[in-house]
C-alpha cells in the first residue's frame, strides 16, 4: 500500500479547492456569453465572435485538468473537492436557495448552477478521488473479464447519470425560475440526487476497468465540439428532446459541461495508469505481504541446497533412564560425613 505525504495531501487539498471554483466560474460566464450569442435574434452564425467566450472556457478546462492531475501526488484534493458537491446538490434539490445566491453572486457566477454544471464537475472529481484511494491500496487487476465488462457499464451508468440530472433541473430548477414557485418537488429533487450517485457508480467502475471513461469521454468533446461549430445540424435534434430538457441539455453543453466532463474522464484515466504503475513498483519493492507485491500472490518456488545432517553420537549414559533395580548408585548420607 502506498501512502502519499501530509504535505502532498495538503498541497493537492488547497489546489482542488481554490481552482476547481474559479474554473467553474470562467465555464459559467463564458457559457452565458455562448448562450446569448447562440440564441440571439438575427444570430449569423459567426464564429469569430464566439472567440472571447471559448477562451474563458479553455481557461477554466486547463485549470479543471490541473486539478485532476494533482492525482498523481495525493487524493485528497479530489475527495475534498468531491465533498463540495453537496452545496450544488443541495442548490437542485432546493430551488429556493437560488435566490439566496443571485443575491450574493454575480449572475454570470450563478447561471451554471441553474443548469448543473457544478454538480456535474464535482461529482465527478470526487469519485475520482475515491477511485484513486483505492487503487493506491490495492493495485492488483481485477481480471480480463471485469475489464471488458467495465466498457459497457460505465457509459451506461453516466448516459443515465446525466439524463436523470438533466430531467430532475428541468422540472425542479428550471421550473422554478420560470415560474416563480419555488417549492420543493419530491421527484425531480430525487432523480437530480440518483443522477449524481449513478455518475459516481460510472466512475467508480474504474476501479476493475482502467478504460472505461475513453469512450464516453470522446463523445462528449465530439458533441460538444459539434454543437460550436455545427449548430445548426445538432440543435434541431436536440430540441426534440422532451419539454425541458430540451433548454437544459443544449445549456450545460454551451456551459462546457460536456467539454469538461470528456476532458476530466481522459486525464483521469492517464492518472489512473500512472497511479497504478507507481503503487505496483512500490509494492514490489516493499515488503512481500503488501498488496501488489511479488511476494503476495507468487508462492516460494526457491530450491535450497541439501545438505546432509550431521551425526553426532550420543554421549553415554552413566546411568540410565528410568532407574534400574540393581543398577542404581548409592545414596549419599545425610546429612553429609566429613571425608576420610
Amino acid at each position: 500500500m502506498h501512502r502519499s505525504t501530509l504535505t502532498a495531501r495538503l498541497i493537492t487539498s488547497v489546489i482542488a479547492l481554490v481552482f476547481t471554483p474559479i474554473a467553474l466560474i470562467l465555464l459559467s460566464v463564458g457559457g452565458q456569453i455562448m448562450i446569448l450569442t447562440f440564441f440571439a435574434y438575427a444570430s449569423d452564425g459567426d464564429l469569430a465572435s464566439l472567440t472571447g467566450p471559448v477562451l474563458l472556457q479553455i481557461l477554466g478546462l486547463a485549470l479543471l485538468i490541473l486539478v485532476v492531475l494533482t492525482g498523481v501526488w495525493s487524493s485528497a484534493g479530489l475527495i475534498a473537492i468531491g465533498i463540495v458537491s453537496i452545496v450544488p446538490l443541495m442548490v437542485a434539490v432546493f430551488p429556493v436557495t437560488l435566490s439566496w445566491l443571485y443575491g450574493i453572486a454575480p449572475r454570470e457566477w450563478v447561471d451554471g448552477f441553474v443548469y448543473g454544471l457544478p454538480l456535474v464537475v464535482l461529482a465527478a472529481l470526487g469519485a475520482m478521488g475515491l477511485v484513486l484511494a483505492l487503487v493506491r491500496r490495492d493495485p492488483r487487476p481485477k481480471g480480463a473479464a471485469l475489464g471488458v465488462v467495465g466498457l459497457i457499464v460505465a457509459p451506461l451508468l453516466l448516459a443515465a447519470g446525466a439524463w436523470s440530472i438533466t430531467w430532475g433541473i428541468a422540472e425542479g430548477t428550471l421550473f422554478a425560475l420560470q415560474r416563480f414557485e419555488f417549492d420543493v418537488r419530491p421527484g425531480p429533487g430525487f432523480a437530480v440526487v440518483a443522477g449524481a450517485l449513478l455518475i459516481i457508480a460510472g466512475i467508480t467502475v474504474t476501479r476493475w476497468s482502467r478504460f472505461a471513461l475513453v469512450v464516453p469521454a470522446l463523445v462528449l468533446l465530439v458533441g460538444n465540439i459539434l454543437l460550436v461549430v455545427a449548430r445548426d445540424a445538432v440543435m434541431p435534434a436536440l430540441f426534440e428532446l422532451p419539454r425541458g430538457m430540451n433548454t437544459v441539455a443544449p445549456s450545460l453543453l454551451l456551459y462546457g459541461g460536456g467539454a469538461a466532463a470528456g476532458l476530466i474522464y481522459l486525464t483521469f484515466t492517464a492518472v489512473l495508469l500512472r497511479v497504478v504503475a507507481h503503487a505496483r513498483s512500490a509494492g514490489t519493492n516493499g515488503a512481500p505481504g503488501a498488496p501488489g507485491a511479488t511476494g503476495a500472490t507468487t508462492p516460494d518456488t526457491t530450491v535450497h541446497a541439501q545438505y546432509p545432517q550431521a551425526q553426532y553420537q550420543p554421549a553415554p549414559m552413566q546411568h540410565p533412564y528410568p532407574p534400574v533395580p540393581g543398577q542404581q548408585p548409592p545414596s549419599a548420607p545425610y546429612p553429609p560425613q566429613p571425608g576420610p
